[in-house]
């Protein structure tokens, strides 16, 4: 799999200079996009549209998704992530999946949803949107990709639908860099859990520079199911040191649930080798401040003030919609930054990192930010 393209086809580039020309002359570069989509709704240069081809089942809670792209959609990178748009009771909601060629598809790609307790989306994605839909999608974005050319050895760490983008990186590596030592730890709460489970035991089968180690565990999981016997397996220097010797030197990679996130980030700035860690969450990081703590939040956007309260034990996000307030936002994971606004008074938390961090200016995250002191906050997404 190539990067994303740098120049987009012939018809794409006519069809925004025309939007160009169109746009100096006072008309939205969007009436035209409306009138494609109207012909064809995959012709879109602008508000992208992808259509559901198809729906596979991978576990008994997480299924894939193939979508046909438009020709203005850019080829992903491995380990990128899309924001889809699906309308669920005539609202849009965004999230971000990771997507994945397809086989021999040009065109197309997979995006795999992992289905959450009460999630929306996810939900609506499995039981509700028929084959056929259309969903609005972004181009790919995202830093955590391997390097070019692709290093001698890499060290991939999953937990649940964090193999995503793993997967991604695992196909790319077998088909450009089939020499590159893979070693694949992937945490999942048991045999029947683990997503791609048959085609990454097919894949170490094949090949041979693939070191595949799956574990059943729920160590690091964000909760537990009540029928589930505990897995007590952790990821630990023990663990490490076994299935990859040379790890502190190593390129490494880990998407997943956020315990097994702090753990990696723990291990490596323990060792020293933190520079060598590249971390992707895929499950937002939940506040554990004081339920009790109140915190007064000002949100200035687009001209206007609102403002809401923010307890110790909620994002920034939860806590305004909770009162109300319809704030811009995306994959609620802090991955697209669509929620970052501008910290210009206070102290709120980085959920990903635990860092504190003080109003100066600094932009900031809601989905996996939490107040630590009464806020002002500048929108700057709208």
């Amino acid at each position: 799999m190539s990067p994303a393209r740098s120049t987009p086809p012939a018809p794409v580039a006519v069809t925004r200079r025309i939007a160009g020309w169109l746009d100096t002359l006072g008309v939205s570069p969007m009436a035209l996009d409306d009138t494609l989509a109207w012909l064809n709704p995959m012709w879109r240069v602008h508000r992208m549209q992808a259509r559901v081809v198809r729906r596979v089942a991978e576990t008994p809670s997480a299924s894939t998704l193939i979508l046909q792209t438009g020709a203005a959609f850019p080829a992903p990178v491995p380990g990128q992530y899309v924001v889809i748009g699906v309308t669920v009771n005539g609202v849009i909601h965004r999230r971000a999946y990771s997507p994945r060629a397809v086989a021999a598809q040009p065109g197309h790609i997979a995006i795999t949803v992992q289905r959450q307790p009460d999630g929306l989306v996810s939900n609506h994605l499995q039981d509700a949107l028929p084959v056929g839909s259309l969903i609005d999608i972004d181009a790919p974005a995202g830093a955590f990709v391997l390097p070019q050319p692709a290093p001698g050895e890499v060290l991939l760490i999953a937990g649940g639908s964090g193999i995503t983008p793993c997967m991604a990186m695992l196909q790319h590596l077998q088909a450009t860099a089939p020499h590159t030592r893979v070693t694949l730890l992937y945490f999942a709460r048991s045999q029947v859990d683990r997503i791609f489970g048959q085609e990454l035991a097919r894949l170490a089968r094949q090949w041979r520079q693939l070191h595949y180690v799956p574990v059943d565990s729920v160590v690091h999981t964000s909760r537990l199911g009540a029928a589930q016997t505990p897995g007590v397996r952790t990821l630990d220097l023990p663990m490490l040191d076994a299935a990859c010797p040379n790890w502190r030197q190593t390129l490494s990679y880990c998407c997943g649930p956020a315990p097994l996130m702090a753990a990696a980030r723990g291990l490596w700035q323990a060792e020293a080798a933190a520079s060598t860690l590249h971390l992707e969450a895929f499950a937002a990081p939940q506040p554990s401040g004081d339920p009790n703590a109140h915190h007064a939040v000002t949100l200035r956007r687009q001209g206007e003030t609102a403002q809401f309260d923010a307890t110790g034990d909620r994002t920034l996000l939860v806590a305004g919609e909770a009162a109300g307030l319809h704030i811009k936002h995306g994959c609620r994971q802090g991955i697209c930054h669509e929620c970052t606004c501008r910290l210009t008074r206070g102290t709120v938390q980085d959920l990903n990192t635990g860092e504190r961090i003080e109003g100066e200016g600094q932009p900031v995250r809601l989905c996996v930010t939490s107040a630590m002191s009464d806020l002002e906050l500048d929108a700057l997404n709208g």
